[in-house]
């Protein structure tokens, strides 16, 4: 089985959510609590915490949106959520399920074919982030 990786990209600012190739409900709840358990320790003076997922190599994954909303309620509920930014695939139910699921969390939500362009739509609506691009 392939590993995801979640680590920070600038501290208390910015988690970077890599994921596997596979991913089913249990490994998605595992994983978006390790991202919401971040957001909660970070620094309490920091601003809103954003998620860039990448999804370059993610193949399989769940597709259900009501489940997969019930699996990621917790995180998109945590009032310190930014805003959630996906990218590396041009996939159309990717981007299918991740609006609904942003429509109802209400959740800030978008979804990019490139990490250059997640990066620069990220700089652009929180001008207090470093550029991200030397980040990496």
């Amino acid at each position: 089985m392939a590993t995801y990786d979640i680590d920070w990209l600038i501290e208390n600012r910015v988690i970077m959510h890599r994921y596997a190739s596979t991913m089913d409900l249990e490994d998605m709840g595992e994983q978006l609590a390790i991202v919401n358990d971040m957001i909660n320790a970070a620094d309490v003076n920091s601003p809103l915490v954003h998620v860039l997922m990448n999804t370059e190599n993610l193949k399989e994954y769940p597709k259900q949106i009501a489940k997969v909303g019930r699996t990621a309620k917790a995180l998109l509920d945590n009032p310190r959520l930014g805003w959630v930014i996906s990218y590396g695939r041009d996939d159309r139910m990717i981007k299918f399920v991740t609006s609904a699921i942003g429509t109802m969390f209400k959740t800030r939500f978008r979804v990019f074919s490139t990490e250059q362009e997640a990066f620069e739509f990220l700089n652009s609506v929180d001008e207090m982030l470093p550029d991200l691009k030397s980040e990496e």
